[in-house]
């Protein structure tokens, strides 16, 4: 049976617990208040408290920040110059990845969940640049970068479509392809049923420097498979980075923890973690309770009305005013400054 408390203790800093928000007897006896019914007042302090909880690698930083725009997130990475292709060995180089917001309302998991997004996507961006194309005049680029110019290239769009010359080969794609200075060799090549392709390739040995540096242990000698429609081996390069940048999220997946635990690794019972969620989320049975359940339905949504944002003006309002114009009766809250009138309140 849940019980009534006005004053159980938060789980974590920058919680509080609603009034009369039940409590969960957990199945191994532990009592809980799940966190659909807390509210989140979270600061600096209390955002800096949970990255200090969450390990990942020797190479990697969370930092917890404040500026004019509020509290936010942002990863360091330890690591080498990319762009230096050389035979020497090269110096450690702190970069940093894109600031994330936390709004103060912002729920504890999501804030760890945004943690676990942005070391993903700041490992991204470094993998994009280590995969590299050589021309025929032997220069190489990082055609996958995230530094291009992308008004350059939306203006330069008609050049950058495919030659009209034989396209190349599986070999000949093979071979102006690197990754991390690494070759990439085919293993076998396997023919599937609706003219698709299974392409088995591994990563070859990085040059005598890259080694000694040892950086990026996990892709080392890696094998991989990609698949593609018979013959269009342009898309290979694609299909590649694809694999690559899946394999430096599994990374993350079995690496990232809080508080020690792994929370996205495929070894977790995902029927457990079903049966755990379901367990804390007897809405029927809380909701009975009529004003506990004005109480959860006000806080979501005053929650749910504070981010909506401002329309704006100039032409993305107007081309947002459109878009949503299209939808009649929409439900949820609608941006502030829309012409029609506001939505419903939803339960």
């Amino acid at each position: 049976m849940s019980l009534h408390t006005f004053n159980p203790v938060p789980h974590c800093p920058g919680e509080r617990v609603m009034p009369l928000a039940p409590l969960l007897t957990l199945p191994n006896g532990q009592r809980w208040v799940a966190q659909h019914y807390l509210r989140y007042q979270h600061t600096l302090q209390s955002v800096s408290a949970l990255l200090a909880q969450i390990d990942f690698d020797a190479h990697t930083a969370l930092f917890a920040g404040q500026d004019a725009g509020g509290v936010y997130l942002q990863v360091g990475l330890i690591g080498r110059e990319n762009y230096d292709r050389s035979n020497t060995l090269r110096a450690y180089k702190l970069v940093y990845g894109r600031k994330w917001r936390i709004d103060a309302d912002t729920p504890t998991s999501e804030i760890i969940q945004t943690a676990f997004l942005a070391i993903k996507k700041a490992r991204e961006h470094e993998v994009r640049e280590l995969l590299t194309v050589r021309n025929a005049a032997g220069q190489t680029s990082a055609a996958f970068s995230n530094h291009h110019d992308l008004p350059l290239l939306a203006q330069q769009r008609s050049a950058l479509q495919p030659a009209t010359k034989p396209a190349a080969g599986l070999t000949d794609e093979l071979a102006v392809l690197r990754f991390a200075q690494r070759r990439i060799t085919l293993l076998q090549q396997v023919d599937l049923a609706g003219e698709r392709v299974l392409l088995d390739l591994q990563l070859g040995p990085a040059p005598l420097a890259r080694q000694l540096e040892g950086d990026l242990p996990e892709f080392a000698e890696l094998s991989f498979s990609v698949i593609l429609p018979r013959g269009a081996w342009a898309q290979l390069p694609y299909a590649i980075m694809d694999a690559l940048i899946a394999h430096s999220d599994r990374h993350v997946d079995e690496t990232f923890r809080f508080r020690g635990f792994a929370r996205f690794s495929r070894a977790n019972s995902i029927q457990a973690i079903a049966a755990l969620s379901l367990h804390t989320r007897p809405y029927a049975r809380d909701l009975a309770d009529a004003q506990f359940a004005q109480i959860f339905r006000a806080n979501n949504y005053e929650v749910d009305a504070s981010r909506a944002p401002a329309l704006g003006q100039g032409a993305l309002a107007e081309k947002n005013q459109r878009l949503i114009g299209q939808f009649a009766d929409l439900l949820g809250h609608l941006p502030q400054g829309y012409a029609q009138a506001p939505a419903r309140q939803t339960a």
